[in-house]
């Protein structure tokens, strides 16, 4: 085994424990998804309605935060979920959009687990840009692919060719 292929199998592990990450993670919210259109609904009361901000490297941001409470058989929840895969918005009438279908004070309803009621989503379902983010984990999945493909063919090898190999 050459230093090329040893660093390579290094990155790999690596790249390879990233890639089980996020697709596990966006997996799991993913069946959240789907699962919360089968859900119960139950009537809610917003307790509070607004709109964070900060700064982060990417610009400024904002959130829409709501906070409900509902009961379920005799025991009242608290949730602040408004939707699965909610989004940092970059622009605050978007944010604002959000956080004014929920006003403070008003009743809504939520979808929640009937084996978990702890867990609650004001609006069940997959949201609109959800297929963009699976291309996160096909990238990493097909990266690893083009790696195992360069070490088990180091003749084919594009990246990291010595220049002695191209000159030749």
């Amino acid at each position: 085994m050459n230093s090329d292929t040893r660093i390579r199998s290094i990155g790999l592990i690596g790249l390879g424990a990233l890639a089980v990450w996020v697709t596990l993670s966006l997996s799991a919210s993913f069946f959240l998804c789907l699962n919360s259109l089968r859900w119960p609904t139950v009537p809610v009361r917003i307790v509070s309605s607004g709109v964070s901000t900060g700064t982060s490297n990417i610009g400024h941001w904002w959130a829409a935060e709501v906070e409900y409470e509902y009961a379920v058989s005799g025991h009242v929840y608290h949730s602040t979920n408004i939707r699965y895969f909610m989004p940092t918005f970059y622009q605050q009438e978007d944010a604002r959009a959000v956080q004014a279908a929920y006003p403070n004070g008003t009743e809504a309803k939520a979808s929640y687990d009937p084996h978990n009621p702890s867990r609650s989503v004001l609006e069940p379902g997959l949201p609109a840009g959800l297929w963009e983010r699976a291309l996160i984990p096909a990238f990493f999945w097909g990266l690893i692919g083009y790696i195992l493909f360069e070490m088990r063919n180091p003749d084919r090898r594009l990246l990291l060719r010595p220049s002695n190999e191209e000159a030749g």
